[in-house]
């Protein structure tokens, strides 16, 4: 299976058909070097939100309801670009409304036009508290014709259990799109992707986003670096990037990847990440404070 990965700058367009002029772009592209699996990153879906005039950067709450006002036309232009093109995208996400309030959502789409969503579990503070987003309720892992697929978006990696339990599912792939505004916040979804792989012994994409060209509250400075992450085992890349892109300096990252070589270690690496998850559980269950001096 060959994946590319994106980082991804959302800009403002005259009006929808521009914008698909730029995805499709983006999206032949990729698929001209062989691409099954394309993903955008967090927040990518805030373009269907910058069509039109521009306008002074408004608050996140107008960002958030302009996002899901535009929620179907968005998923409707990658359905459109997934059967154009003969390829599964990961849709950037954006702020859809639900009975419980509007979530961060990621739409996964076949090259047939159907699709499946993931919504974000955990909220960084700003969404919660300037965005006013509510939670996702379901973890999910979708069967497709590439295999067992699973979206942790941003934050959500940063939560090893989430990744677990995935994994448990079945899922050979981890898809994890990001949005990061400082050097620390790249840092530690980086990172957190790259202990997925181990822990999971599976494999794990990031898409990150970048800043706008245009003010936008949202997106702030956007910094990232896309990566197809693997764990450093045998036949596998010894520092577990299999790709990697440059500091944010956008394009694709396109690799081939195996998730069955990628999932061998679970039964002869040098490790056994994966077999050995549930010995942490009698030790974490009850854990002993001594005082020492």
């Amino acid at each position: 299976m060959k994946i590319a990965t994106s980082l991804y700058r959302p800009g403002w367009h005259a009006d929808l058909a521009a914008l698909e002029g730029k995805l499709d772009g983006w999206v032949a592209e990729a698929a001209g070097q062989g691409a099954e699996l394309l993903l955008f990153p967090e927040y990518g879906g805030i373009e269907i939100a910058m069509l039109g005039a521009r306008a002074d950067n408004p608050p996140a709450t107008v960002w958030r309801d302009r996002m899901a006002a535009g929620e179907g036309a968005w998923l409707d232009l990658h359905r459109r670009l997934a059967r154009r093109h003969h390829v599964h995208i990961l849709a950037g996400s954006l702020c859809a409304a639900t009975a419980d309030g509007v979530v961060n959502r990621a739409w996964l789409v076949a090259p047939d036009g159907s699709a499946v969503a993931q919504d974000k579990l955990i909220l960084t503070p700003y969404e919660r508290e300037d965005m006013g987003l509510v939670a996702g309720r379901d973890l999910r892992v979708f069967d497709t014709a590439l295999g067992a697929i699973g979206v942790l978006i941003c934050y959500d990696c940063e939560f090893p259990l989430l990744a677990r339990a995935q994994v448990e599912a079945g899922a050979q792939v981890i898809l994890v799109p990001s949005a990061t505004d400082l050097a620390a916040g790249l840092t530690r979804v980086r990172q957190s992707c790259r202990a997925r792989a181990i822990e999971g012994q599976c494999l794990v994409v990031q898409s990150p986003v970048l800043g706008s060209d245009e003010p936008c509250e949202i997106l702030g400075t956007g910094t990232g670096r896309a990566g197809i992450f693997c764990p450093p085992d045998h036949g596998l890349p010894p520092d577990g990037i299999i790709a990697q892109g440059a500091l944010d300096l956008p394009g694709w990252v396109v690799a081939e990847v195996d998730p069955a070589a990628i999932a061998a270690p679970r039964r002869s690496g040098q490790v056994g990440n994966f077999a050995h998850w549930g010995e942490q559980d009698s030790r974490v269950n009850l854990v002993t404070r001594q005082r020492l001096g």
